[in-house]
């Protein structure tokens, strides 16, 4: 590891700095006041396969640099009082599932067996993840439970958020973004790539 940096930019692309970190930093996520970041570290094989990924938190200019466990794809909870992430495969029973924790570590514990890339509602009540399939589209309270799904076809999908109302959810097909109702629904393409 060493030396890898971070881009930070204002909305409109201005402003641009780096934030220097000692791994491969991806997946990163600020921290609903902007203090702090969290973001997956990433170690490659020679291959160039990820062997390990491990989340980190840092303050927003790099320092303070603290590795809380392993997993990637994090996301804060608009209180910043919990991390959603996902779990790396060999912890989880060879399968990847949606965990929980504090931004130190502690409070670890599964929200769903199998799904990536969570993100939370506005609320902070809900969470919402692309099945283990990649095929559907769930929401689930952050302390588990009964699943609701939104979506579910044959196109592979990634990178689900809500909305600022929460009433929306927006996600990435390899084709296009589409939007159904967070209650769920007939999804609707609102731009081609």
């Amino acid at each position: 590891m060493g030396g890898q940096r971070i881009a930070i930019a204002n909305a409109d692309g201005s402003g641009e700095r780096f934030v220097t970190v000692e791994a491969s930093a991806i997946d990163p996520s600020w921290s609903p006041d902007a203090t702090r970041l969290a973001f997956t570290g990433v170690d490659y094989g020679e291959n160039g396969n990820v062997e390990d990924a491990s989340l980190y938190v840092t303050q927003a200019d790099g320092s303070n640099y603290t590795r809380i466990g392993p997993g990637s794809q994090p996301d804060w909870s608009p209180r910043a009082d919990w991390i959603v992430y996902t779990s790396n495969p060999a912890r989880s029973g060879g399968v990847a599932g949606i965990w929980r924790m504090h931004s130190d570590g502690s409070g670890n514990a599964p929200v769903v067996r199998s799904g990536a890339d969570p993100a939370f509602a506005p609320s902070g009540k809900r969470v919402v993840f692309v099945s283990g399939d990649g095929k559907a589209i769930y929401t689930v309270s952050l302390h588990g439970g009964r699943l609701h799904r939104v979506v579910r076809d044959s196109r592979a999908k990634s990178s689900p958020v809500f909305s600022a109302d929460g009433r929306s959810i927006v996600y990435s097909t390899a084709d296009a973004l589409w939007k159904v109702p967070a209650r769920g629904g007939k999804p609707k393409r609102i731009a081609s790539r």
